[in-house]
């Protein structure tokens, strides 16, 4: 017959089906995870490192200036004692200033190369977001729309019937 179809296995696509409903769900549980953590990251670098290295760069800068402040008060109590230990505590607190402005510097640069590092790839990351979340489910549909009607089509259509056996002729 011509107008016939011919349908291997309904069971294959059922499984199919099933394979791609389960590989929907787990790509979507990494994906949000992959999200979340970049999020998390972008909120480590803006937030939390930029506010620690803020309020380390004051702390450092009070220390310096109360460094500076005592030894100018060696200078000026008096002109003979050595004034070797405060010059060293200014010289001190001045590199912990600057070693906080380059931790500043550096989380800026940090912030700046990481939204263009991420920007393109969180646009590819939203492209398959849109698939697992809008394709896939519509494709699941198809896939049991069509399950169902070749289930009704091979329901509607006789079985084939067994060979004949041959007669026996009894001797």
């Amino acid at each position: 017959m011509e107008g016939q179809a011919r349908v291997g296995s309904i069971d294959a696509l059922e499984a199919f089906r099933a394979g791609l409903i389960r590989y929907t769900e787990r790509a979507k549980r990494a994906l949000d995870d992959v999200t979340g953590e970049v999020k998390r990251t972008r909120g480590w670098l803006e937030t939390e490192q930029r506010q620690k290295w803020e309020n380390e760069y004051r702390r450092r800068a009070r220390a310096l200036e109360q460094a500076e402040q005592e030894l100018y008060s060696a200078r000026m109590s008096s002109l003979k004692n050595d004034k070797s230990a405060q010059q060293m505590a200014v010289n001190k607190a001045r590199r912990k200033l600057q070693e906080a402005e380059e931790k500043l510097a550096v989380i800026k640069r940090w912030r700046q190369a990481y939204d263009q590092r991420v920007e393109a790839l969180s646009k590819q990351l939203e492209s398959l977001h849109d698939t697992l979340s809008r394709q896939m489910p519509k494709g699941v549909v198809s896939l049991t729309n069509s399950i169902r009607l070749l289930q009704d089509y091979a329901e509607t259509m006789p079985s084939p019937k067994p060979a004949a056996e041959p007669e026996r002729s009894d001797p």
